[in-house]
């Protein structure tokens, strides 16, 4: 559907109305949810209604392309909940003055509102746009005050994004059912952010690993305290080099030395202990430490991965509910800004409040001269949002704790700290490096270690165990600290130790650094990278191996890339990728036109895709052949590979089904019934509570699931004797986790399950959720 472009061309819209509205005194707020609608209602008088629009309400058809290929005209129409919901807000807002839409603040958020006004059947008048990015009653005032027009420039980047993805899986998916097996899905960003991973496999197979050591001593003056030193230089030559590798995504550098050999360190350990060593030089200067800038999606899908091994979908999630507002003793407000953002954006009225606070509770000496101003990176970030920070920086964690379930606590704790740190002072160290060596300076050592002078930005991580801003221990105010020497003095060689190293691969991708290599190269939106990850894993393409943190592609992802990478270079390559979400921010900011930049990417497109469609030669995945009997049939059974892992299915497959689940190692896996105790849910009264195990520990789940969701924790003592009164073996549930996350989640998460919003994984489910 043709969009209309403004005069201006910003089309950010009219002038802000400044005045109360008026008339017959009944207004009508559209939001995207029911938990907003629910929190906004509370901030608005008696002459306002808040309705939810449940997010988007029509869309391009599901049964058909729903795009003309020659003018690109999209087809919209109602989704199937839809018509309800389009029946009730028109009842509704024929007889208010205003129609406010309060959808978020985002170019979704954008084509929602643009999308209802064609829905809602009113003079288009009584339309106003109002935005805000915090769920507070001081900015929902505000954004009345100041209502707009609807930023067509925003629908129309919006509409272009969808419509290419529309024609990019509708036309790629069929392509894969002929060529591979059907219910295969390609798309323009899921398919290269596979390859990303597919890549990097084929770059971890083809890396040689060597072997190769260093020399590290331990010296002294007389009395004073040993310290450690690396040789790092040896008759003329550097020993530890760096080699530099062109990966696809990224140069990768990792460290080798001239030592290949333990028999080749020998003669250096021998000179060092016949010669005399001393203090060549000694260097000392300070240092200082800057905080990090606030959250924006992608750092807090980051952050929250490295630190609380969240998934950027759980993180997402949960940053949503406190987003939307959370019950604080009979009242209900957001605690933190829009969580879809990659402006660094703070409000001056906010930085003001975190200044005072700063004062406050740490000190004047902690409070910057100047309010820090962090500059954007992400392509196309749009200044006039804000990040992700605390809607009230007076909201310690602490003080909302009681409110908060165990995931939302942990996360809110993040997002509070990196704010505040964002607008403290740096932290300030002394440096000390040094230099040792022989009289004929055959032989050359280095040492370093720094102390902290003043705490700065640190202060706010003083009390976590292990953990700081930059992922260091920076609860030790002493690194590495060297005795006092100077130039000249003697040392007494106490130790020489010989380390054995291996050349590293490059790393396998997880969570976090997957998103940070998207956003680097500007492949999709932050918005969108915790629902990549989701679709590409729901697909089968990719894998995670949470044990050791790390996505593995799977033998149909690889098949896939492989195919796709040969016919449509452009779709797969990074820059191209890159360069089409350049030209959506170039329709959004009313740069380019947007059936301009869909003829630019169609035409060459439709034209491999023909090619495609003749010379893509069929290969099927293969299914190796085990020894393993089928429990249903009798017959053979195959390993096959689905998004969840390997597991055996029946050979017989489509006549038989019979599948076997296996665990990481490809050890058959034992299935856990749950046992029916006696016990009613305390939730919906009415359905019996039924023992579950999990990766986490047995607990108390609602037989009702998933109508009921609600879970309770079961001591020790009342597991064993269900165990026994269901006459079934008990399996005490093994915590292995424990490297799988900074910090320790599993003792916390399953004392507090009662208020842990996440259902666990149920063990006996796995194996009903494979695919053929």
């Amino acid at each position: 559907m043709a969009i209309k472009k403004t005069t201006t061309k910003k089309a950010t819209a009219e002038k802000a109305v400044k005045e109360k509205p008026t008339g017959s005194g009944k207004y009508l707020v559209i939001v995207e949810s029911p938990t907003k609608e629910k929190t906004i209602s509370r901030f608005l008088g008696a002459s306002y209604r808040v309705k939810s629009s449940f997010g988007h309400i029509r869309d391009l058809p599901a049964d058909c392309l729903g795009v003309d290929e020659t003018s690109f005209e999209p087809t919209y129409k109602l989704l199937s909940r839809g018509t309800k919901i389009a029946a009730e807000l028109n009842k509704l807002a024929k007889g208010c003055d205003t129609v406010y839409l309060a959808t978020d603040p985002d170019r979704e958020g954008e084509a929602i509102a643009w999308h209802l006004t064609h829905i809602i059947k009113v003079p288009a008048d009584k339309f106003k746009r109002i935005a805000f990015h915090e769920i507070t009653k001081q900015a929902i005032n505000h954004s009345l005050e100041e209502p707009r027009s609807i930023d067509l420039n925003l629908v129309n980047a919006q509409q272009a994004r969808r419509i290419i993805d529309r024609l990019v899986g509708y036309k790629l998916s069929p392509l894969l059912w002929s060529k591979i097996k059907s219910g295969l899905s390609a798309g323009r960003v899921q398919s290269v952010s596979v390859r990303l991973i597919a890549e990097r496999a084929k770059e971890i197979v083809a890396f040689k690993e060597e072997d190769y050591f260093t020399i590290f001593t331990k010296l002294t003056k007389e009395k004073e305290n040993e310290f450690e030193a690396k040789v790092v230089k040896w008759d003329g030559q550097t020993i530890e080099k760096t080699v530099l590798m062109k990966l696809f995504s990224e140069d990768y550098r990792h460290k080798t030395s001239i030592f290949k050999k333990f028999e080749n360190t020998v003669p250096v350990a021998s000179y060092l202990k016949e010669n005399t060593l001393k203090v060549k030089k000694v260097e000392k200067k300070s240092s200082k430490q800057k905080p990090r800038p606030p959250f924006i999606t992608s750092t807090i899908q980051q952050d929250a991965y490295n630190r609380l091994g969240f998934s950027s979908d759980r993180t997402m999630r949960i940053a949503q509910s406190l987003y939307e507002g959370i019950d604080l003793k009979g009242e209900r407000e957001g605690l933190i800004t829009y969580m879809r953002t990659d402006s660094f954006n703070v409000s001056q009225e906010m930085l003001k409040e975190t200044a005072k606070f700063i004062k406050e509770t740490y000190g004047a000496d902690f409070v910057p001269e100047n309010f820090r101003v962090y500059e954007k990176k992400v392509k196309g970030a749009q200044e006039a949002h804000e990040s992700i920070h605390p809607t009230n920086v007076y909201r310690t964690p602490n003080g909302l704790k009681e409110f908060l379930n165990v995931d939302q606590y942990k996360l809110y704790d993040l997002i509070w700290r990196r704010y505040v740190s964002c607008q403290m002072e740096d932290a300030q160290f002394d440096v000390v490096s040094m230099e040792v060596s022989d009289e004929k300076d055959k032989v050359l050592l280095r040492a370093g270690g720094r102390t902290m002078k003043f705490e700065g930005y640190l202060k706010v991580y003083k009390d976590l165990k292990k953990e700081s801003d930059d992922g260091d221990d920076d609860d030790d105010d002493k690194e590495g600290l060297l005795p006092i020497l100077k130039e000249g003095d003697i040392l007494d060689l106490k130790d020489i130790e010989t380390k054995s190293h291996k050349t590293s691969h490059p790393p396998y991708y997880n969570e976090a650094s997957i998103i940070r290599t998207l956003e680097k190269h500007g492949i999709g939106r932050p918005s969108t990278y915790a629902a990549i990850i989701k679709t590409v894993m729901d697909r089968g393409y990719i894998k995670r191996n949470p044990k050791e943190k790390k996505i593995l592609i799977t033998e149909l992802g690889d098949l896939v890339t492989d195919k796709l990478t040969g016919f449509f270079e452009d779709i797969m390559s990074l820059s191209y990728t890159a360069d089409i979400e350049g030209k959506l921010d170039s329709i959004a900011e009313g740069k380019d036109e947007w059936i301009t930049v869909m003829k630019d990417f169609y035409l060459p497109f439709s034209k491999s895709l023909k090619t495609a469609s003749k010379d893509m030669t069929v290969t099927k995945p293969t299914a190796q052949k085990t020894k393993e009997k089928c429990p249903e049939c009798g017959s053979l059974m195959d390993l096959r590979e689905s998004r969840f892992g390997k597991y055996l299915a029946c050979s017989s497959f489509p006549k038989c089904r019979g599948k076997m689940a296996l665990d990481a190692e490809g050890n058959k896996k034992i299935v856990v019934k749950p046992i029916k105790t006696d016990k009613t849910c305390t939730k919906c009264k009415k359905n019996k509570m039924l023992l579950r195990k999990s990766a986490r520990g047995f607990f108390l789940a609602c037989s009702g699931f998933p109508r009921c969701r609600n879970i309770n924790p079961i001591t020790e003592e009342e597991i064993l004797q269900l165990h026994k009164d269901a006459g079934v073996e008990y399996v005490p549930v093994v915590l292995v986790a424990k490297t799988e996350t900074p910090v320790d989640t599993e003792k916390t998460e399953k004392a507090e399950a009662p208020v842990n919003t996440e259902r666990p994984e149920i063990v006996e489910n796995t194996e009903d959720e494979t695919e053929e």
